[in-house]
């Protein structure tokens, strides 16, 4: 799995569990002299599973409906329309664009901190306020947005009173026990921190998210992401409170990927997929990242108790040729394959 991601200029680290033990091989060039599942990484599109869990345990607490129109979690968030809720977008199905303005245009404008960087709360609700898609409702269907999932995160964050990273650190962060989780990276994690790099090899900086926080703000360690797939992998199998029972709401389908709305072989979860890629075989969850220089990606099989991860300082994601070059390494199969081996 990991030499899709592999280079002599970059560092990969890639971790298996198994018996809720962890074990991690790296490659390329090492960060410094530490334990490779120390080292950090830009996580990216990964947030949004934390982002799912953080809407769950609000659900849970009664403090939000999924199901109720957005604008109701706060009077700045009149302009959106009644069809958008906190479900649909935490799905992909509110029918949001991906970015808040033309792919042609993006490319042109200068963006040296990331293509979400510099884009603020006032700015969203603007955006908003103008978005031509609201004139009227689209029929129900799956298209990827990280606009959709900040606009949640912020929709959060206006309702409850704090700042989106505020609470995904104190409600979801801190109690999963992840101390290298995290948007604000402190002396010794930047000390440890793999520097993003093209997949050519040059660097290039890391992104940095406001208004649209949710959408991939968070850093990680292989050890991190370990550590969070046992957890989960428990609260499936015996939840014991609300943050369990919240893991367990976000990993429940949500809208159905397949043939007539069939949630075989694929479904859309609260942040995760819910992914079968092969019969006979096991139900996966699986979320990836990518930025400009940065490809990371996780799979946890509740089935059989075990997870594995790769995350790397390449940004073979946000790549055409990288791109392709990813996905005829069929990495859900060859996860699958991993599950499969014992």
């Amino acid at each position: 799995m990991m030499r899709a991601y592999a280079s002599p200029r970059h560092t990969v680290v890639a971790t298996g569990v198994r018996d809720c033990e962890a074990r991690f091989i790296s490659s390329g060039t090492p960060v410094s002299n530490m334990s490779v599942g120390d080292m950090i990484f830009e996580i990216g599109s990964i947030t949004k599973v934390f982002t799912g869990i953080l809407l769950c345990l609000l659900v849970e607490e009664g403090k939000v409906d999924p199901h109720a129109p957005l604008r109701h979690m706060s009077g700045d968030l009149a302009s959106v329309p009644d069809w958008i809720t906190p479900e649909r977008l935490i799905s992909h199905t509110g029918g949001l664009p991906n970015f808040y303005m033309p792919l042609w245009r993006a490319l042109l404008r200068p963006a040296p901190d990331g293509p979400y960087a510099g884009f603020r709360r006032s700015d969203l609700l603007a955006w908003l306020h103008t978005w031509r898609g609201r004139a009227s409702e689209p029929r129900r269907g799956h298209a990827y947005s990280n606009l959709g999932v900040g606009l949640l995160g912020e929709a959060m964050a206006m309702q409850q009173g704090a700042p989106f990273v505020d609470m995904l650190a104190e409600r979801i962060v801190g109690p999963l026990g992840l101390r290298n989780t995290t948007h604000r990276l402190d002396a010794d994690q930047q000390g440890r921190f793999a520097h993003p790099r093209h997949i050519s090899g040059r660097p290039v900086p890391p992104w940095r998210f406001e208004a649209l926080a949710a959408a991939g703000c968070l850093r990680s360690s292989a050890h991190d992401l370990a550590r969070f797939s046992t957890r989960v992998i428990q609260a499936l199998n015996t939840p014991e409170n609300s943050l369990d029972r919240a893991i367990c709401r976000s990993a429940e389908p949500v809208f159905g990927l397949g043939r007539r709305g069939c949630t075989d072989p694929a479904a859309q979860c609260s942040g995760w997929l819910s992914m079968k890629p092969a019969k006979p075989g096991s139900r996966i969850l699986h979320c990836s990242g990518g930025t400009a220089g940065s490809t990371c990606a996780l799979y946890i099989c509740p089935e059989k108790a075990e997870a594995c991860a790769v995350v790397s300082n390449n940004g073979i994601a946000g790549s055409l040729w990288g791109g392709i070059r990813l996905d005829w390494s069929n990495q859900l199969r060859q996860a699958q394959g991993y599950f499969e081996a014992t």
